[in-house]
């Protein structure tokens, strides 16, 4: 059996013998609502609070994140826009690391920018633990802000998408750097935490927030206040994400779900619990990850070449929280107990020395190499897209 895998921005393919093969996991397709952009115009037009702040807006800002396509991101920014009085002069549309390109003649030459951590921000009140905290100028200058996108699980920070829009999405170079390692006594809840309060911080902020199924189609959508929105998304997206495991494999081939989601490897790393929960104990877990743009930020690279056992790592984490070092000894425990292959275009020596993992030309390869350590006859599980599946496994009944 062929499986393709996303990988960058296209696919590569995997060959599985069938009767080796445990498991495909990817969430069931959901019952999508039939027209989502009217779905999405019907809560714009009976959300009185909207209604209300945005006909009397002077600027507008809408932020972007994944909503599963060029032509639903544009179909949703135009629902939104039908309700502002003179939207060319007053609306400023900044896209997201995530969000996918615009149909821009469909916009009628409304102000599109696409945000960077290099583009202009603002300061904004210092968060709680002190650190400088700067965000775009558009969106802080804005007296109404509408977010859109997309809710994913996520197995560190609880969720991811919608929740991520305003910080770390919009936010400046050394506001990350401040988020991923000034931290004292913090853990990857207070991330989440702290996220949700520096976008609550914001006066007139309301989401359209989406959720996806594996085949990108809205499953859900609701149009709130952000905090409602998310109350609302959150147990809708769990279900659809939720696939059970009724039985761990000997080797797991995962992707981690493409870009934008591999394109650093410490980006990747976020999706290993996924194939780790389908995964026997001393299991080969082979990942499919571009990592276009390299191992990711300096202080996980950093965290890496210390070569410390996990256990003093995290050790310090306890102490002094840092996100990128989190994610280096999450690393390095999994290598410790798994065999670990990298299809990527990092090169081999700095998966190897640095990373501790086994680096593969492509995944066919590797899964040859995994068999020859645990056997032909060893059982495999794959997992086409691991961002957009959360595995459980079914406990067996107590006695």
């Amino acid at each position: 059996m062929e499986i393709w895998l996303p990988y960058g921005r296209s696919e590569i393919p995997v060959r599985v013998p069938e009767e080796r093969l445990v498991d495909i996991l990817r969430p069931d397709n959901a019952n999508a609502p039939p027209n989502p952009v009217d779905r999405a115009t019907e809560h714009l037009k009976s959300n009185e609070p909207f209604l209300h702040k945005i006909h009397d807006a002077n600027r507008l800002c809408i932020v972007l994140g994944s909503c599963g396509g060029k032509q639903l991101t544009t179909d949703l920014t135009r629902a939104v826009l039908q309700f502002m009085n003179n939207p060319q002069e007053s609306t400023t549309i900044v896209c997201t690391e995530e969000c996918a390109d615009l149909d821009l003649t469909a916009l009628g030459g409304i102000r599109v920018l696409r945000h960077t951590m290099k583009s202009e921000t603002t300061d904004c009140p210092t968060s709680k633990d002190g650190f400088a905290l700067q965000l775009n100028s558009e969106f802080v200058k804005a007296d109404t802000r509408v977010l859109i996108g997309e809710l994913r699980p996520h197995p560190f920070l609880g969720y991811s998408g919608l929740c991520d829009l305003v910080f770390p999405y919009l936010a400046s170079e050394a506001s990350m750097s401040a988020l991923r390692t000034q931290r004292t006594g913090a853990t990857t809840d207070d991330l989440h935490k702290e996220r949700l309060e520096i976008a609550k911080s914001f006066d007139n902020l309301f989401s359209l927030g989406l959720g996806l199924d594996a085949e990108l189609r809205v499953s859900s959508i609701v149009f709130d206040a952000l905090e409602a929105s998310l109350a609302s998304l959150e147990p809708q997206v769990t279900e659809t994400y939720s696939k059970q495991v009724t039985k761990r494999a000997e080797i797991v081939v995962m992707s981690a779900g493409g870009a934008p989601f591999d394109s650093t490897l410490a980006q990747s790393i976020e999706s290993f619990p996924a194939g780790l929960e389908a995964l026997k104990k001393d299991g080969a877990l082979i990942v499919a990850a571009e990592c276009e743009q390299g191992h990711g930020g300096h202080q996980f690279y950093e965290w890496s070449t210390e070569r410390k056992e996990p256990r003093y790592l995290e050790a310090r984490l306890r102490h002094h929280f840092n996100y990128d070092g989190f994610k280096a000894a999450f690393l390095g425990r999994i290598v410790q107990t798994h065999r670990v292959y990298l299809v990527s275009t990092i090169p081999d020596h700095y998966i190897e020395d640095v990373f501790n993992m086994k680096p593969a030309t492509t995944v066919n390869t590797a899964l040859q190499s995994a068999q020859r350590v645990h056997g032909s006859d060893s059982t495999i599980s794959i997992i086409p897209n691991a961002s957009r599946v959360t595995p459980k496994v079914l406990e067996a009944p107590k006695q």
